[in-house]
């Protein structure tokens, strides 16, 4: 018995299924080792239900796991937005209030730099004002240190006296005109003085001031061709004007070969008027027309650069141009009479 016993065949939890049926269908297998079987398969069952409880515990952590990872990826990319939001926001409102400092800035800048450019143009033209006064008065006291001279010395006839004291009158009553203009406009310059145009007949004008500017003992060899038609009329101050007027003649005279002609004329384009005055300047015209403005050269000029200043006060221009290098045609715009 003990023999046959030891002969059976020893269990192992390493058996397979297949070994364990087996052992189970050997003759010689007794009621102890069936029910021994019996007990070796619930105990694998149980341990297979075990592993598979396992493994869906594992697998339902495992999904809690995710679902937690995938909450936190969430979470994290909403506060990564948040902040990225409010960074670029702060970023936005950076640049806003840089942008507008800068707007500030620039205003400020060109602001000062107006305020700066009107100072120095009220400068210079306080400046060419004050030259002109001096070279208009300049000269009536050559005339009359002249005559002085002559009379000390008793040269001169009493008809030659008489000529004499006749251009110092003419002279002085055209500067003195002058004179009146300029320290008018001055006067309504601290004034405050708002430009007020009226309408002004540039032929009559023209007419009253040729006579005296161009009298047979002043420019013995200019004639004067008056071709400005009738009714031809601008908005202009009237007292500016005649200084604009005045002054234009006067380079025109003062510029004009001998025996020539001075040739004005005027047409209208679009809403301006334009009064040219045409002379045959010789062979220097080009260079007497680049400097026909250019007082800081040729104190000559400064009548021409101060009628300009008025010319564009009254919202038109004067301008000198060149044709063939000797004839010079100054024109003068201004807003057509309404």
């Amino acid at each position: 018995m003990q023999a046959a016993y030891a002969e059976k065949p020893r269990l192992s939890n390493k058996m397979t299924r297949e070994e364990i049926y087996q052992l189970a269908k050997t003759p010689d297998t007794s009621k102890d080792s069936i029910n021994y079987l019996e007990y070796l398969l619930k105990q694998r069952t149980g341990e297979a239900l075990a592993m598979k409880n396992k493994l869906q515990q594992e697998a339902i952590q495992q999904k809690i796991q995710e679902k937690k990872n995938t909450q936190l990826l969430t979470a994290g990319a909403i506060i990564v937005t948040i902040l990225m939001l409010i960074l670029i926001l702060s970023r936005y409102l950076h640049f806003r209030r840089s942008r507008r400092q800068e707007e500030e800035l620039t205003k400020g800048y060109a602001d000062i730099s107006e305020k700066n450019a009107t100072l120095k143009s009220l400068d210079e033209f306080k400046n060419k004002l004050i030259s002109i006064i001096a070279n208009d008065f300049r000269e009536p006291l050559q005339q009359i240190t002249v005559v002085a001279d002559q009379l000390s010395s008793g040269t001169m006839t009493r008809e030659e006296m008489l000529t004499a004291m006749r251009r110092i009158g003419e002279s002085s009553h055209r500067t003195l005109e002058v004179f009146e203009n300029v320290l008018r406009w001055i006067k309504l310059q601290l004034a405050g003085y708002v430009y007020m145009p009226v309408a002004c007949d540039m032929g009559e004008l023209m007419q009253h001031m040729i006579p005296s500017m161009f009298a047979a003992d002043t420019s013995p060899t200019l004639s004067v061709v008056d071709r400005i038609p009738d009714g031809t009329a601008v908005m202009a101050d009237s007292e500016m004007l005649q200084f604009v007027s005045r002054h234009i003649l006067l380079a025109a005279q003062r510029n004009a070969v001998k025996d020539s002609l001075i040739i004005m004329d005027a047409w209208p384009d679009e809403q301006l008027i334009y009064i040219s005055v045409a002379i045959d300047a010789g062979k220097n015209g080009t260079d007497i027309a680049e400097g026909m403005f250019a007082w800081q050269r040729d104190i000559r000029a400064l009548g021409m650069a101060v009628s300009r200043d008025f010319a564009i006060r009254m919202r038109g221009d004067i301008q000198a141009e060149v044709g063939g290098d000797r004839y010079i045609t100054i024109t003068l715009a201004l807003p057509a009479a309404v």
